[in-house]
């Protein structure tokens, strides 16, 4: 987790769940952290874990050859993957057993959002909730050094990974269950040539809209990131709702920027 985040204790529901009980979606939901076009990168999870318990990745895979949802699986449960941890549950879940139940309310798509049906071919929908917690048995914190920006939480923690689109995946979570995300990540998302139909960076744009107008709030933080070979580039502000950058790090050419929002 991220120094300049807060530290937040272990959701109630999470820190009691036993395999076996019922999964409350809309606990797991609100304040989680979702990051859209996610493919397969662990970045999030790692910067944001302790801030957030609750991670939801969204990818429709349309950018992934060969990859399929037992692709997913393996990943999830790879050694090398949400190491130091062990799975105590995992689970596969339809929209009608996740969503909520307020009526969600679709953005209409505007001229320069781009179509969804010019994009590269999805994979059908699957949604994957594993839920994990410290191999040693207890929750603790590794501070590498005074200096270091990261502090490596380990506790226990919920991971859905859902095959959809972005957009219409964070209106049906989000607005089923009249809660907001703490944490939206957008990271080389792969707009235009790259394959994804609209622009997640683009304030203007479909996805901006639709998480500005949910009824169950914004999140606090934004996370902008990509490639940036030449250094700089997501220091510059993206969505002017989120002018505070309370942190910058770049790395083997990929910048990652968090940005505050304003009237926190």
């Amino acid at each position: 987790m991220l120094k300049v985040l807060p530290h937040q204790l272990v959701p109630d529901w999470l820190k009691n769940y036993r395999p076996g009980d019922k999964i409350p979606f809309n606990l797991l939901v609100q304040d989680s952290v979702y990051y859209p076009a996610c493919g397969f990168d662990g970045d999030v999870a790692n910067l944001c874990m302790g801030f957030s318990h609750c991670f939801i990745y969204v990818d429709n895979l349309c950018l992934w050859d060969g990859v399929s949802k037992e692709t997913v699986y393996q990943r999830l449960n790879a050694d090398y993957n949400f190491k130091y941890f062990k799975k105590i549950y995992q689970q596969e879940y339809s929209y009608e057993e996740i969503l909520g139940p307020h009526k969600v309310q679709e953005e209409p798509l505007r001229d320069g959002d781009g179509n969804p049906e010019y994009g590269l071919k999805p994979l059908p929908f699957f949604a994957i909730l594993t839920i994990l917690e410290p191999s040693s048995g207890y929750d603790y914190v590794s501070i590498n050094s005074e200096t270091s920006t990261i502090h490596h939480v380990y506790e226990r923690l919920a991971f859905l990974y859902i095959c959809d689109d972005g957009c219409r995946a964070f209106e049906k979570i989000y607005q089923s269950h009249m809660a907001r995300p703490k944490v939206i990540a957008i990271i080389q998302p792969g707009d235009a040539f790259g394959g994804n139909w609209t622009s997640y960076y683009d304030e203007k744009k479909i996805f901006s809209r639709i998480v500005h107008k949910n009824p169950g709030g914004t999140p606090e933080i934004m996370i902008f990131g990509g490639r940036d070979s030449r250094g700089g580039c997501y220091r510059t502000q993206f969505w002017s709702s989120y002018p505070e950058n309370i942190y910058y790090s770049r790395l083997y050419g990929k910048g990652v920027a968090c940005w505050k929002r304003s009237n926190i």
